[in-house]
């Protein structure tokens, strides 16, 4: 953590970060594993000695699933402050600071203009990190699930056209389920 004199990091405008885009779905690109790895690499190279691990989450983690174009990464800390001491770092990787963006616990990055990659900083064992990798892990054994959630983001990338906080919020109920059977919730 900064110094007690020095000010927390401040989170970026959110006009850089949260500008409206329209959500598109594609196919499971199998580079995007590829690319995960190697963003992974440079946020631990930056932000060394503050993280454990960085993980790829989210659907673009899953083979096979459909999902829109952005990598969501997932940096492990061992305590909440430590990510303040990654704000800098990861800026000059060209992220965004998000601050928590509603999620307690949680330093949220945003990179590209459309975005291109969310990195979702939040501690060890943490509610919000086990759900990320149960999420992933489910969906990775379970191809009906998969395929179930593939079936629901189609259907709600059309109603929510570019309302990214609307389409993240249709699809609790399905996390939910997710969560259950993962016995995380």
């Amino acid at each position: 953590m900064p110094p007690p004199s020095s000010p927390l990091p401040t989170p970026d405008p959110e006009h850089l970060w949260r500008a409206p885009e329209t959500i598109v779905l594609v196919e499971h690109d199998p580079r995007w594993l590829v690319d995960a790895a190697a963003e992974c690499r440079r946020i631990i190279d930056v932000c060394s000695p503050h993280l454990l691990r960085v993980e790829h989450i989210g659907s673009t983690s899953v083979p096979g699933l459909i999902s829109k174009p952005v990598l969501d990464l997932m940096p492990v800390l061992r305590r909440f402050e430590d990510g303040y001491a990654c704000v800098a770092p990861m800026r000059a990787l060209g992220y965004w600071y998000a601050a928590d963006f509603g999620i307690a616990g949680r330093h949220l990055f945003v990179k590209g203009s459309p975005r291109t990659h969310h990195a979702h900083m939040l501690v060890e064992g943490s509610k919000e990190a086990i759900r990320h990798a149960a999420l992933r892990d489910t969906l990775c054994r379970h191809p009906d699930l998969s395929a179930k959630y593939a079936d629901l983001k189609r259907s709600l990338a059309t109603r929510f056209g570019n309302d990214r906080e609307g389409y993240a919020a249709a699809k609790s109920g399905f996390m939910r389920e997710v969560f259950v059977r993962a016995g995380v919730e």
